[in-house]
């Protein structure tokens, strides 16, 4: 797996494992409606059936016994959670819903032996990536969410906004991480990409960028009101600022 393909598989796939973990760790759980989990979780889902057909379509023969069957479980795991949710079926959707975090983690280790090389540092940079989509994504969908639930108290999104810096921390050491990578055989996307030091350089500028917006999504939360709604603006461009790192970044990987 390499080039455009390979790399959305990635970010799938990350974005899917950083969201389930997250949101199931970030205490949410019986604080909200059910419906935010049925937000998040449809976007779990589909992000992690994403990563399992290009993983199933471009994996290498040998594969197919690790990591394409754990995807499969993952991605099947997160649809059964949204059918146990729309049946009202509370407890076992929990259960379903903890099994999919589980399962994402464990199909984000056997990912990383996509690449023959430093398989440690693979999980490593998969792990930082998932972290920082997963909190980026996370903080978008609840700063969504206080427009339903109006009187939720704003703990939450001060919450994600701590949850969202630590993800942006783990951003940069993702990007220290692949530039220690060769430099990307992708020539055929850009004639500056297959410069060695671009890619490392436009991950650490997009992260930089998320960086200086970390700061003011944590002093908008606090603030509350209205400010809710300004963090979430920030978490519109922290999202496309994010996956741009994660994709200049991961570019490298294999």
């Amino acid at each position: 797996m390499n080039g455009a393909t390979g790399v959305m598989a990635i970010i799938l796939l990350e974005t899917a494992v950083g969201g389930a973990v997250l949101l199931w760790a970030s205490g949410v759980y019986g604080a909200v409606r059910k419906g935010f989990f049925g937000l998040t979780g449809s976007t779990i889902a589909a992000c992690a059936a994403g990563a399992w057909a290009i993983t199933r379509a471009e994996a290498p023969s040998g594969l197919g016994s690790a990591a394409v069957p754990a995807l499969g479980v993952f991605a099947g795991l997160a649809g059964a959670w949204l059918l146990l949710m729309a049946l009202r079926q509370e407890t076992a959707a929990r259960v379903a819903g903890l099994a999919t975090a589980g399962a994402g983690v464990v199909a984000l280790v056997l990912f990383a032996a996509v690449r023959d090389r430093a398989p440690l540092l693979a999980v490593a940079e998969l792990a930082l990536g998932a972290l920082f989509l997963g909190s980026t994504l996370y903080g978008l969908l609840l700063g969504h969410w206080y427009l339903v639930e109006r009187r939720l108290t704003t703990r939450y999104m001060v919450h994600s906004a701590y949850l969202y810096g630590a993800g942006v921390v783990a951003a940069a050491a993702g990007t220290v991480l692949s530039a220690r990578n060769p430099a990307p055989e992708a020539g055929n996307l850009s004639p500056l990409i297959g410069v060695p030091i671009v890619t490392v350089l436009l991950a650490a500028g997009f992260v930089a960028i998320c960086a200086l917006i970390a700061p003011f999504v944590w002093k908008l939360a606090r603030e509350g009101g209205r400010s809710i709604q300004a963090a979430t603006g920030y978490f519109y461009l922290a999202v496309i600022m994010a996956f741009s790192a994660e994709m200049a970044a991961k570019l490298r990987f294999f």
